[in-house]
């Protein structure tokens, strides 16, 4: 038995049926009923109250001595495979601040509070760099303060402007004119004193200006949406550089877009341009034709919805460092519907050995990357 002191979850609630059943959680999905017409796994039960297993199979026998040591084991194994137990003996020493977290970590199945608390403690020793400080890095790094992350640094050019303060929910009337990652930085350490924030006034006008910042950090933030397409590029090719993952994340007018790449193992964002140059026959022509109107987008954030995208994207931040659960969004595209409160998955993309920026490939060979301006 794993558990030298097994006891159900805190988490879970137990309670009678009937006479004969009863169950253990109250989640859809995850609670499980038994039928117990002799009591014996309701005894059982009761006698999880963290003494030892010797203890607990000692006093399930003296009430029920037909059962043998073996049989008790076997009803303490099925509660586990459903993962419904823990061990006393492994109290949190995490902050009393960050304990919720460590409760939501055990609820996963097979999953206990010890191991619980060591993902809280990867999120306590991480580092993670946020590029820009709009509608959407600005929530992300919020979320990301409180839930623990050690370490934080933020980057953005601009000052706070009246047009930001629908969306941009750190920032207020009286930092109008100041610089954002400035005052972003004052306000998150305001929120959490335990996480230690960085913060950098620059531009990011190519992939070198990313590789100055990116060094040492456990996952990127790419919540940058000037210029389109190119910004992505600049950080994706930084992040393969560095071999370091990046979460990325942009607003579609009614729609959200989050994907996931993690250097070595999925297709970086070169290898989605690839993807569609070799999927789409109207993918070049459609982008070309883009980048020629010189459409300049007017800022469409609507911050309920805001909050929706970037606490995906500060999910799949944790998920990376914690591995809690497996990121949703690795090497794919995962689109939230905001009308609907629906979302779905695009096609996975692969990555491609002749991508000129994660393989051997030449950016020459590639009309699309022709199509893109600037300097990558």
């Amino acid at each position: 038995m794993k558990y030298k002191r097994p006891i159900i979850k805190k988490t879970q609630p137990v309670y009678r049926i009937t006479p004969s059943t009863f169950r253990i959680g109250a989640q859809l999905g995850t609670t499980a009923e038994f039928t117990d017409r002799r009591g014996e796994m309701w005894n059982l039960i009761q006698n999880l109250d963290g003494r030892d297993v010797d203890e607990v199979v000692a006093s399930v026998r003296t009430r029920f001595p037909w059962l043998s040591r073996d049989d008790i084991l076997d009803g303490l194994r099925m509660l586990d495979k459903y993962g419904f137990l823990d061990d006393a003996a492994s109290e949190s020493a995490v902050p009393s601040r960050y304990l919720p977290n460590v409760r939501y970590f055990s609820g996963f199945p097979g999953t206990s509070t010890a191991e619980a608390t060591k993902m809280q403690d990867k999120l306590l020793s991480s580092k993670i760099l946020i590029l820009g400080l709009g509608g959407g890095g600005v929530n992300v790094a919020t979320l990301l303060a409180g839930v623990g992350v050690g370490n934080l640094t933020i980057l953005d050019s601009d000052v706070v402007e009246e047009s930001n303060l629908g969306r941009q929910l750190l920032y207020r009337e009286m930092d109008i004119g100041k610089a954002k990652a400035e005052v972003a930085a004052s306000r998150l350490r305001e929120l959490n004193s335990l996480t230690k924030i960085t913060s950098i006034v620059a531009r990011i006008d190519s992939s070198q200006d990313v590789l100055e910042y990116i060094s040492d950090n456990d996952v990127v933030i790419c919540a940058l949406d000037e210029p389109p397409f190119m910004a992505q590029r600049r950080v994706n090719k930084a992040i393969v550089d560095e071999h370091v993952p990046c979460v990325f994340g942009a607003n579609q007018l009614t729609h959200g877009r989050v994907f996931t790449v993690v250097p070595g193992e999925t297709g970086c964002f070169d290898c989605l341009n690839l993807y569609y140059s070799r999927n789409d026959p109207k993918f070049v022509n459609q982008f070309r034709g883009f980048q020629q109107s010189n459409y300049q987008p007017e800022t469409v954030a609507y911050v309920p919805t805001m909050w929706i995208i970037t606490a995906v994207m500060a999910d799949e931040a944790v998920r990376l460092i914690t591995d809690y659960i497996k990121p949703k969004t690795l090497g794919l595209q995962y689109e939230i519907v905001y009308p609907d409160y629906t979302s779905f998955a695009h096609k996975a993309w692969p990555r491609y050995d002749d991508c000129p920026t994660c393989g051997k490939g030449n950016y020459d060979e590639w009309p699309i990357f022709q199509e893109y301006p600037g300097y990558l």
